[in-house]
């Protein structure tokens, strides 16, 4: 009966770490910002304004954008994301690049260096 309980609590510890690993994988989700400034709210530039990341949209500036096709390489993200800003809908390419608190940002040819918020 003992070894039986045993492995009943072994299962559910792995059925626990393996529920968690996806969300520690993905680790481009979260709020980054070119600027420590710009974690505290909604800028009026790019370098004021947070980059929202979720597992079906970004949300940067003046853009907002759901996640068409994605593909991981490493730690590196490409997404090409269908984006509304100003009025227009376009199809853009965006890298993620986490590493840490970091976040190398490539956004339709455009490249930022961002932090992590707090």
């Amino acid at each position: 009966m003992g070894s039986r309980s045993g492995l009943i609590a072994w299962l559910a510890a792995i059925a626990i770490v393996a529920a968690a690993a996806p969300a520690a994988a993905e680790s481009h989700i979260g709020r980054w910002a070119i600027k420590q400034e710009g974690c505290r709210g909604f800028g009026i530039s790019a370098s004021t304004t947070p980059l929202i990341v979720t597992q079906t949209s970004l949300q940067w500036f003046m853009s907002s954008c759901r996640i068409g096709k994605i593909y991981k390489t490493g730690q590196a993200v490409y997404i090409q994301a269908h984006c509304s800003s100003e009025g227009r809908m376009d199809t853009i390419p965006i890298t993620l690049a986490p590493r840490r608190d970091r976040l190398s940002l490539t956004w339709n040819g455009r490249k930022e260096e961002m932090r992590r918020c707090p």
